[in-house]
């Protein structure tokens, strides 16, 4: 009997190992919610007009929906991160930047436990929401793009998802320019065909573009296949047309040192200039110089590229003057608290105090800085010098440390990917010497920089930690409260729009209480709760005077509940002057209804709201309200003549100057008041009406 022969065993299947070939369920949900943290951020927005909705899902249309989707989805990823480490080891990449940026994480809550308003300084400005959680969120974006881009592939898939994202926000940009928007807007506080695409306002768009340009043309430029190559110059394409048409002159600044640095990139890495590439290139160059050429002939200087870019120059009119004021107060500021300064993001509290006098006249008496539109002068005021010096040594040191691998010789056109961020990061570093940096875009620099020292970081191998579970699902469940309070922040200003836009009378009052429940740290949400009962004051006054006697139970009421949430936000926030001109207000109504027990509840409110912006106008008006109602005119127009010095063009002001003035006998005087008014601001019908009624009235004196 003839022997069987064995059959050779099968070889064993080759495994690859995780985080090198495959990877986990879990880390690959963190990858793609990283991926979709980059694509989606950029292009978020809760103005959904273009699909049907009536109203805006949020009143801030624009940051806090980009603010949602950067933070829930950061949290997915790095909750999905730390249940793959705490389950199963893997690799951890670091680099020595890495302590640096703990260091500055832990100077800013430092900073933030020592704010004048904690609040804010952990949570950000309204619109802004550039305080600790901010940071602390670029910090694991950086984090996240380290562990995860950590081979050319992936980084160029990070590109890719930044490509498609930049080429939705520059093709809005692009329509909103040519008079197409899809979307609904009220009155736009820029001019006209302007392009703010999904960020809102020209200047935030103009920061975003720093990224999807040169991020673009790396692509391009390191692409082999023609096919992809020209579907990523039609994207640069768009991008550089979209940097025109947003006539932001920090963008175009930032635009010439990423340009600068991308030419000595591909130089040094010898790109080849394909025959597609120079048609691209000469397409760019004639579609940007015929949109540059057509703007010369508009008259408005702000949509000319000619005057726009020789108005960089002009530092004594126009956004450059009241730009220097700016920095004027945020250099002052800083002279009062240069080491932890006053908790991040908390600049409009403090500019209405440090802003010069010409500021009110420049800007107008109702403008307030919120930013200083210079980053450094704006982290300064927030997190001290310090703190400045820690986060630009961060920027340098990545920049220095990914130097030599972004400009070796080796790798050819495939680094040119790496080089795109590190150019990308070059251009908006210069753009935020001018702009603002708002989470929408700053979280891409994060990124950048975990991009180009990916090459350079080291790695250490984890086992899996026998209190790896544990940590893995503490971590989880802080993950799903982050992602919960986020959704409840985004919640509270849904209901804070229907107070605004979407309710009237009780039901208005009711979504302010709404909004206040949700985030109890917002201080616009709790003035509002004041503003709200004060319409109800004024809406029972008027059917009080229409013989509706059960309206004055409501008059009382709404007055008591109006001053309770006032005082409630002044307390909540005593740097906040805006509320001091509320209550003020407020009490000026309350003499006239309830009589003089309230006269000198309405000084002693307007002489605080002084002592926090010396030079406010409108608190100005309000004192010189109450004092004309105790019977001080001269004090009123000292104060009304003070407010007009400070803004020539407050009509308010003038208004009632002229009839404290004609009420003393002095009509000349009255008359002269609303002739210079009326020639500083013209067009104000209640200015023309009382010029007409006193000088009728002085024609038919004998």
């Amino acid at each position: 009997m003839a022997k069987q022969r064995k059959k050779p065993a099968a070889p064993a299947p080759k495994v690859a190992a995780v985080g090198v070939d495959q990877w986990s369920v879990a880390r690959t949900i963190s990858w793609w919610s990283l991926l979709a943290l980059v694509f989606v951020t950029p292009i978020a927005m809760s103005n959904l007009s273009f699909l049907g909705f009536e109203l805006p899902l949020t009143y801030d249309q624009f940051d806090i929906a980009k603010l949602f989707f950067q933070r829930v989805l950061g949290l997915i990823a790095i909750g999905a991160w730390v249940w793959d480490m705490g389950l199963n080891g893997g690799k951890l990449r670091r680099t020595p930047v890495d302590w640096l940026i703990l260091a500055f994480l832990a100077w800013v809550t430092v900073s933030a436990a020592l704010s004048i308003h904690p609040p804010t300084a952990i949570l950000g400005k309204y619109r802004r929401f550039e305080g600790l959680l901010s940071f602390v969120n670029y910090a694991l974006i950086y984090f996240l793009v380290l562990q995860l881009a950590d081979r050319p592939s992936r980084i160029k898939t990070l590109a890719q998802t930044l490509f498609w994202s930049g080429a939705v926000v520059a093709l809005y940009g692009v329509m909103q320019s040519l008079g197409r928007d899809v979307a609904h807007w009220g009155k736009l506080p820029f001019e006209p065909n302007r392009a703010f695409s999904t960020y809102g306002n020209p200047d935030l768009l103009g920061g975003f573009l720093m990224f999807s340009v040169f991020v673009s043309l790396a692509l391009a430029l390191a692409e082999e296949n023609l096919k992809w190559r020209a579907v990523y110059w039609l994207g640069f394409l768009l991008n550089m047309w979209c940097v025109v048409v947003a006539f932001t002159r920090s963008a175009w600044v930032g635009s010439v040192v990423g340009f600068a640095f991308i030419v000595a990139f591909a130089l040094r890495h010898k790109v080849s200039w394909k025959a597609i590439d120079w048609g691209f290139s000469g397409a760019v160059g004639a579609l940007v110089a015929a949109v540059i050429t057509r703007s010369l002939s508009n008259p408005n200087e702000v949509m000319n590229f000619g005057k726009r870019l020789a108005s960089i120059l002009q530092f004594s009119e126009g956004s450059s003057k009241t730009r220097f004021e700016i920095w004027e107060a945020a250099i002052a500021a800083i002279k009062d608290r240069p080491i932890f300064g006053f908790g991040a993001d908390t600049f409009r509290l403090i500019f209405p105090k440090y802003k010069p006098f010409e500021y009110s006249a420049d800007a107008g008496y109702l403008s307030v800085a919120d930013n200083v539109h210079n980053y450094p002068l704006q982290l300064a005021t927030g997190i001290g010098v310090p703190g400045v010096v820690m986060l630009y040594a961060i920027v340098a040191w990545a920049a220095i440390r990914s130097w030599p691998v972004v400009f070796a010789k080796e790798g050819g056109a495939k680094r040119m990917i790496v080089a795109g961020f590190w150019a990308a990061s070059a251009a908006y570093v210069t753009h935020l010497f001018f702009g603002l940096s708002v989470t929408g875009t700053s979280f891409l620099l994060w990124a950048a920089m975990g991009v180009v020292l990916g090459p350079t970081a080291s790695t250490v191998e984890i086992k899996r930690p026998s209190w790896g579970v544990a940590a893995a699902v503490a971590v989880t469940v802080i993950a799903l409260l982050g992602i919960g309070w986020q959704v409840r922040f985004t919640m509270a200003d849904h209901a804070y729009m229907l107070s605004r836009v979407g309710a009237t009378g009780a039901e208005r009052t009711a979504a302010t209480l709404k909004a206040v429940r949700l985030n109890p740290y917002n201080d616009i949400y709790r003035a509002e709760v004041g503003l709200a009962y004060y319409d109800e004051v004024t809406d029972a006054l008027g059917r009080l005077n229409q013989g509706d006697q059960q309206a004055g139970a409501q008059v009382s009421g709404s007055f008591a509940k109006a001053e309770a949430a006032f005082r409630d936000t002044i307390t909540f926030v005593p740097w906040e002057y805006d509320n001091y001109v509320f209550l003020a207000n407020l009490y000026n109504l309350g003499s006239q209804v309830f009589g003089e027990k309230y006269d000198a509840l309405a000084i002693e409110t307007a002489q605080r709201g002084v002592k926090v912006e010396p030079y406010g106008a409108a608190i100005r008006v309000q004192l010189a309200r109450a004092l004309d109602t105790t019977g001080d005119a001269e004090g009123a127009i000292e104060q009304l003549r003070y407010a007009l010095r400070l803004d020539p063009r407050f009509t308010e002001a003038a208004i009632l100057l002229s009839i404290v003035y004609e009420n003393e006998g002095r009509a000349e005087a009255a008359l002269k008041v609303l002739k210079d008014s009326q020639a500083v601001a013209p067009g104000n019908p209640e200015v023309d009406s009382r010029i007409e009624q006193l000088e009728a009235s002085a024609a038919a004196t004998p």
